[in-house]
């Protein structure tokens, strides 16, 4: 009878798994797509310009492509250089946009990946960024003629970087061993970083709404710059993907000129919020913002406290987050922020030196902003607002932490507001000491 009432088995095999491909091999295609992707993009920009001006009765379709060729490699820090001419700065535009597309593919080579280990995914993003320059390479070498010549070696070195940065952080990002190494930062350290990106951004916005108030101000400027090109509506079109791509380096000068330092637009030139002095500039219409040589109101000097204000909010609101920790002790918030002031600080220096560089001969190779000016007046002047903030915000958090435990009656006949002064100055210690 047990036999009988006794289910058959299925006769049906299991389904078979197919074996999954290798993560170095996902990460390779998602290298070479990631280049090949933009530069295509690039190349068919250039052929349609091409073929715009006069049915392209310039050149031919090769002089074309060596053109949208050696916009992509500008944006690796390439350079170019035209006989004796040395064109060196970055479209930040452009890089912004390969950056994301390689972070993007490479988080998408690691998706519904498990089980991968560390020692695996490192190898991934080392083949994913070897093969982004391997193609930034050839490029460089394909596209170099006697006349218009790309520097290889800075070829080599911008593409491992940006591929390096943006590709490693998409794969890590993207499988368990990444994440799970991502998850064991300290969180004093999470907080600076978070402290230092929000920080940055601020400072950052406050450059682009800058420079966007400078040109509705100075808009019949601008308007006469493109009229002055005489161009088509594709001219016109692409005139609008040049400023684009030129719009961050623009806006990372505006964050200098409210940090202090300002920037020069040619040789000993100056544009500061004290003082400004320019000569002829050529006709870009992104050149409008810059304001009329001659003194400046006094009232502009002000505008160096607003990165210090910024900062100051910045910081206050990491404060209020999960990771910032309201109830933290005074100490624990000023060593935050001071340490991610200062780190904005250091970014801040570093962007705004990728967005200067050489533009053309004589003066007009000196465009950007002092390193050393950045490196002497962001840090300190971030990390002070930063702290400012910090402390503040922190002070407030507790300040209304007691209120709310006076109101409601503590057990045992103790007030709730010597319970939570107690354990406010007891979580205070302990955060101390574990900072320090």
């Amino acid at each position: 009878m047990t036999d009988l009432l006794t289910r058959p088995r299925s006769l049906t095999p299991p389904p078979v798994q197919a074996p999954r491909r290798p993560l170095w091999l996902t990460c390779a295609a998602a290298g070479a797509l990631a280049a090949g992707g933009v530069l295509v993009g690039c190349l068919a920009l250039a052929l349609v310009g091409w073929f715009s001006s006069e049915a392209g009765a310039f050149g031919d379709t090769r002089d074309a492509l060596r053109v949208g060729a050696g916009g992509w490699l500008m944006a690796h820090g390439s350079g170019l250089r035209l006989g004796q001419t040395s064109v060196g700065i970055l479209p930040l535009g452009l890089t912004a946009l390969c950056a994301y597309v390689t972070f993007r593919l490479g988080r998408a080579a690691t998706r519904g990946r498990e089980g991968d280990d560390l020692r695996t995914t490192a190898l991934g993003a080392l083949v994913l960024a070897s093969v982004y320059t391997l193609v930034a390479t050839l490029t460089a070498v394909a596209a170099t003629t006697p006349s218009a010549a790309f520097s290889p070696g800075r070829s080599l070195l911008g593409a491992l970087l940006l591929s390096l940065t943006a590709g490693g952080a998409g794969v890590l990002g993207g499988t368990t061993a990444g994440r799970a190494l991502l998850g064991r930062v300290p969180g004093p350290a999470t907080a600076i970083l978070r402290t230092a990106l929000a920080v940055s951004c601020a400072v950052l916005l406050a450059g682009a709404v800058l420079v966007a108030t400078a040109l509705l101000l100075d808009l019949g400027a601008a308007a006469t710059v493109l009229s002055r090109l005489h161009a088509d509506t594709a001219g016109g079109a692409l005139a609008t993907l040049l400023v684009a791509a030129f719009a961050p380096n623009a806006v990372l000068m505006g964050g200098a000129y409210l940090l202090g330092p300002g920037f020069a637009v040619g040789t000993g030139t100056i544009v500061s919020s004290t003082s400004v002095v320019l000569g002829p500039v050529p006709a870009f219409p992104l050149l409008a913002a810059l304001p009329p040589d001659g003194p400046t109101p006094g009232w502009l000097v002000w505008l160096v406290g607003v990165p210090v204000l910024l900062a100051a909010v910045a910081a206050a609101l990491v404060v209020r987050g999960a990771l910032g920790r309201p109830d933290a002790g005074y100490q624990a918030a000023l060593l935050r922020g001071l340490a991610g002031g200062a780190l904005a600080g250091l970014v801040c220096t570093v962007l705004v030196w990728s967005a200067g560089g050489a533009v053309g001969p004589g003066r007009m190779a000196d465009v950007g902003a002092s390193t050393m000016q950045m490196l002497a007046s962001a840090p300190a002047g971030l990390a002070l607002g930063a702290a400012v903030g910090a402390v503040l915000r922190t002070g407030w958090s507790r300040y209304r932490q007691r209120r709310a435990a006076a109101t409601v009656p503590a057990p045992g006949g103790q007030s709730a507001d010597a319970d939570s002064t107690e354990s406010a100055e007891s979580a205070e210690s302990a955060e101390d000491t574990v900072i320090l």
